[in-house]
């Protein structure tokens, strides 16, 4: 019971300084830098290798936190965060058939275009902007930026998990 009270104590908080450091460092970066989104590509991670229960913790725990700082309103991080891990988890289950490389890369790639959509269609219907989200080139600029992000992290994050773990080792069938 403690060990497992324990574990939950550290992922809760690793995913607290994990969206502490996003929202406090890497948005003060250069725009290239600042694009990183480091609380989605845990959240993909988590669902891609561990369990949609654990990317919902993800979700929920980086969500409260980066609302607790944002402008915007509260659970707007929240509602984007977990509406991407549901998608996210519907792509997963309904297209994505093995645990290789090239589903990992398209699935942090598909996130990270949902993800940033939903972000730029709530900030365009719940703050007083006037222009269309889609029409701003430093939408799209940015979208370029976290998507070459994600899928350098995805590149990096796959070759580690699968140095790490056996569970990624192909096999093969034994003829009959």
């Amino acid at each position: 019971m403690f060990k497992k009270i324990s574990q939950l104590v550290l992922f809760a908080g690793i995913i607290a300084t994990a969206a502490i450091v996003q929202f406090s460092f890497i948005f003060a970066l250069p725009p290239f830098f600042a694009a990183a989104n480091l609380l989605l590509i845990i959240l993909i991670f988590t669902l891609f290798f561990y369990d949609f229960r654990s990317a919902l913790g993800v979700a929920f725990i980086g969500g409260l936190v980066l609302d607790l700082f944002s402008f915007y309103f509260f659970g707007f991080y929240l509602v984007a965060l977990l509406l991407t891990a549901w998608s996210a988890e519907g792509i997963l289950r309904g297209w994505l058939t093995n645990r290789s490389l090239y589903s990992f890369g398209l699935l942090i790639f598909l996130a990270t275009l949902f993800y940033n959509l939903l972000v730029g269609l709530l900030a365009y219907l719940f703050t007083d902007t006037t222009a269309f989200f889609l029409a701003s080139g430093g939408f799209w600029r940015a979208l370029a930026y976290q998507l070459v992000w994600a899928e350098l992290a995805a590149l990096l994050l796959f070759n580690l998990a699968a140095a790490a773990t056996r569970r990624l080792t192909p096999f093969f069938l034994e003829k009959q």
